[in-house]
């Protein structure tokens, strides 16, 4: 009786030490999908919208983005943090780059946070698992201003979690999806009512980054006594990263 409680008790232990092997094997962290070091650099066409004609007419103009990994340091918080210096070139022009803005990325075994224009983002958090969920503006003073309103609340959710992608003619075998928001108001294609969209989402691939990011905030005001042919409002944005190439 007693060997054969001994022998279950050693196949238990077996047991749950294959499952902690398996698990600790199967842990994919964020970094993964956004690997930085210095000089590490993504070419991105970016398509933007821009609002003509007293924002009655959108129109989509397109240029040439690089987001070069400029310096490595460590913040506040312990956390590795990469400064990344954004410029501009246009399409018809290959050499002359101009520097528009940086933003900061802070790496943790946790989370992967982007600060920029003063506003912390979670982009990734550890473990990869398709299907999880996080806060992703969590640290944002959505509720104090009225301007950062439509992005309370966001679920980040992880979709299509090694899945094959391909933009610009290139695979990117392994890639994964952020859907940030995908929220809309009334409809888009009817212009004689209100509608307003919240769509955002962003593709990393393996061992490169962010390959694709598209955001959509727009509202629109129908006709009315004031305006015959109704507007967009003040602050309406879209905007798409699509990758080129990468070093």
């Amino acid at each position: 009786m007693h060997h054969r409680i001994s022998i279950s008790f050693i196949c238990l232990i077996i047991l749950i030490s294959c499952e902690k092997v398996t698990e600790n094997l199967s842990f994919t962290p964020a970094s993964d999908y956004f690997p930085l070091i210095k000089g590490k650099n993504i070419i991105y066409q970016l398509d933007s919208s821009v609002y003509l004609n007293l924002r009655t007419k959108k129109q989509i103009n397109s240029s040439i983005i690089r987001e070069n990994v400029d310096s490595a340091s460590i913040d506040n918080a312990g956390r590795l943090t990469f400064k990344i210096t954004r410029s501009r070139r246009q399409k018809d022009d290959t050499t002359k780059w101009n520097p528009i803005n940086t933003y900061l990325v802070a790496i943790s075994n946790e989370t992967i946070e982007v600060i920029e224009e003063n506003q912390r983002y979670i982009k990734l958090v550890s473990p990869i698992i398709a299907g999880s969920k996080w806060k992703g503006n969590a640290k944002i003073n959505t509720t104090g201003n009225p301007a950062l309103l439509y992005l309370d609340n966001w679920d980040y959710t992880y979709t299509n979690v090694g899945s094959p992608s391909i933009f610009n003619n290139k695979n990117f075998p392994d890639c994964l999806t952020v859907l940030q928001q995908n929220d809309t108001i009334g409809n888009p294609a009817n212009k004689n009512f209100y509608f307003e969209i919240n769509y955002a989402k962003e593709i990393y691939a393996r061992q490169i980054g962010l390959i694709f990011k598209e955001i959509i905030h727009e509202s629109w005001q129908p006709p009315n006594g004031n305006n015959i042919t109704g507007y967009y409002e003040a602050g309406s944005y879209g905007l798409k990263f699509t990758i080129i190439s990468h070093n």
